[in-house]
């Protein structure tokens, strides 16, 4: 199972954690966690680029961002990602979980 945590503050994503596999197929032909990773390293790399004092982290078996301060350039990068992580665990329930979190 896939799991990923989102959370917002002041109705902006300033958090976003990926962890876990699919288990969709054997390993290699796993789409389910090919389409997560892709979406997932393709929205870190975006906001390590275009979001100074972003944290992004990968370590095994996990994808975390961090923004301490979520704003005008960050927040369309970032809720792009997330639409698109939501539209494969739409398609994919039995694989992918979705958890939304306000933080205050």
């Amino acid at each position: 199972m896939i799991r990923i945590t989102a959370a917002e503050k002041d109705e902006k994503i300033c958090d976003l954690r990926i962890t876990g596999h699919a288990g969709s197929d054997v390993y290699g032909k796993d789409l389910v966690c090919a389409a997560v990773s892709a979406i997932g390293f393709g929205l870190l790399n975006a906001v390590d680029q275009l979001v100074p004092g972003s944290e992004c982290q990968v370590t095994d078996n996990c994808i975390s961002i961090h923004i301490s301060r979520p704003d005008s350039l960050s927040e369309p990068v970032m809720r792009t990602g997330l639409i698109q992580l939501l539209t494969v665990a739409e398609t994919e329930k039995q694989f992918v979980k979705v958890k939304m979190e306000a933080k205050p």
